[in-house]
């Protein structure tokens, strides 16, 4: 029991110690962009979340094949049930801001994917997928 408390502490931490890394925008930056015309009301993870996984991280070298990063496969056939693995914290769908995903999807120091950050509105579609409660649909 013990080992498990100190492992969440530890959890707990590092989403920490990330979010307090994640870009937020501030007045008199550029505005952010609104993203509203392309989220739809339900977001669904095959036709929606799935494609930004598939094509920017499911990729050669990345989150796919028999030895995937950090042991995360995101294909098609893997991807919802490796992110909803109890425990992982990727997903949280009570408040997505200190979910593992959302914070490698927004940070600065080490994006995912490496090449740089998604855009704007495919990082609040994952955001608004965690907040409709991280739906296999």
């Amino acid at each position: 029991m013990n080992n498990k408390w100190s492992r969440y502490k530890l959890y707990v931490f590092i989403v920490l110690l990330f979010n307090s890394c994640v870009y937020r925008h501030e007045e008199g930056m550029t505005p952010a962009v609104d993203c509203s015309k392309v989220i739809p009301d339900t977001v669904s993870f095959s036709k929606n979340v799935q494609p930004i996984l598939t094509n920017n991280c499911a990729i050669t070298n990345c989150h796919s094949g028999p030895s995937p990063e950090g042991k995360l496969n995101l294909e098609a056939a893997n991807a919802y049930s490796q992110l909803m693995k109890k425990g992982s914290g990727y997903v949280d769908t009570i408040n997505p801001q200190i979910s593992v995903l959302q914070s490698y999807l927004q940070s600065k120091s080490n994006p995912m994917p490496p090449t740089g950050n998604l855009d704007e509105c495919s990082i609040e579609l994952i955001s608004q997928w965690m907040k409709q409660k991280a739906k296999n649909n």
